[in-house]
């Protein structure tokens, strides 16, 4: 899907990704063995650099969120933004 999305932009326009970087402790789903990929490695994945794109911004900032019974963790997104730089 973000592979076709990047296709659809034209040269200067950008593709945002933001994902998910760790999961919230009330969270359904508590494999302890499942990882997130970093933003290095999403890039890598997505295959666009250097083939007509930039990253623009690859970060993995923390935020405290808000659960169930307000309930407070800290939570990593993972931020990217690509820029289309030859069409």
């Amino acid at each position: 899907m973000l592979r076709a999305a990047a296709r659809a932009l034209s040269p200067g326009e950008r593709l945002l990704v933001v994902d998910h970087g760790s999961t919230a402790p009330w969270w359904w789903n508590q494999d302890h063995d499942a990882s997130h990929p970093t933003p290095h490695e999403i890039a890598a994945d997505l295959g666009l650099e250097p083939d007509g794109w930039s990253t623009e911004r690859a970060a993995s900032p923390r935020r405290i969120t808000i659960g169930p019974k307000g309930r407070t963790a800290e939570v990593v997104d993972h931020v990217l933004l690509f820029r289309r730089t030859t069409g």
